[in-house]
């Protein structure tokens, strides 16, 4: 017996290994050098190009996209799978119509089926199909509205006035003006430059495209901003009894804030208050 298990484990130990496990590159592409993303979903097309560094969305509307979510979607360049198959009997991978497909630059992945055991996604790109996790596609967004860019303002949309209804914030010689339209305690240098600040910074719990706002939301102010490049941004302001949003009149593109958060946009008194408590 004990001839047995010592000639077992001289066996064990002296066994061929096996080989590693192979592992294929799906595309020979690269994050850096991606210039244009397609996404076509149930006849629904969106079109992203990279412009001056920055991607923005071309079609089915114009606007500064999400670099983050952008970035998600192009992971699948770097992306390896265990398991290809060569590009025939589509129908068995649920590929032969897929309900997704993505074009970066003139590369094309198709995502079909789900392998049963492992729950991995067949995606047909080049002359193979492969298995890759499913995460692919879910990066991968429903309608246009989720890949906008949730920054009220661009990093290059600069402000040098603000005209609301009951102030103007105006910046002259290097410093922020302020006339009220009805008296009240004058605010500080400091606390209106942080207010401005605000306005720069101010990223949107929510974006939407095109929607038509119901009875709930009421029209509560509306902003004309002036550019350091001479461009004017009019928003509407609408509020409900949870949020308030941000209308850019000239795309369409709302953006949603919760009421306090829209309040320290809308009153420097309250950003000026909140200031405060946060130093004491």
């Amino acid at each position: 017996m004990f001839a047995t298990i010592a000639g077992l484990m001289v066996f064990i130990y002296f066994r061929p290994q096996s080989q590693d496990i192979q592992e294929y590159l799906v595309s020979s592409g690269s994050v850096e050098a991606a210039q244009c993303l397609r996404i076509v979903r149930q006849q629904q097309e969106i079109i992203l190009k990279r412009l001056d560094n920055r991607w923005h969305l071309i079609k089915p509307v114009q606007a500064r996209a999400d670099e983050k979510k952008v970035s998600d979607i192009l992971q699948i360049l770097a992306a390896t799978s265990n398991q290809r198959f060569s590009l025939e009997d589509l129908g068995r991978f649920d590929l032969d119509q897929p309900n997704v497909q993505l074009y970066i630059d003139d590369e094309y992945f198709g995502f079909g089926g789900f392998a049963p055991t492992t729950h991995q996604q067949y995606v047909a790109t080049g002359d193979h199909v492969y298995l890759i996790s499913p995460r692919y596609v879910l990066a991968l967004p429903l309608s246009a509205s989720e890949l906008i860019s949730p920054e009220l303002l661009a990093s290059n949309e600069i402000p040098v006035r603000f005209e609301l209804n009951h102030l103007t914030v105006e910046l002259q010689n290097e410093n922020w003006h302020v006339t009220m339209q009805h008296s009240g305690e004058a605010l500080g240098k400091e606390a209106i430059k942080h207010w401005t600040q605000l306005w720069q910074t101010a990223h949107a719990g929510a974006v939407t495209l095109g929607q038509a706002f119901g009875s709930d939301f009421v029209e509560k102010d509306f902003i004309k901003i002036s550019l350091q490049d001479g461009q004017k941004i009019n928003l509407k302001i609408l509020q409900s009894e949870t949020e308030i949003v941000f209308l850019r009149v000239d795309d369409g593109i709302g953006y949603h804030f919760s009421v306090d958060a829209s309040q320290q946009l809308l009153e420097p008194y309250v950003t000026k208050i909140k200031q405060m408590m946060l130093e004491n």
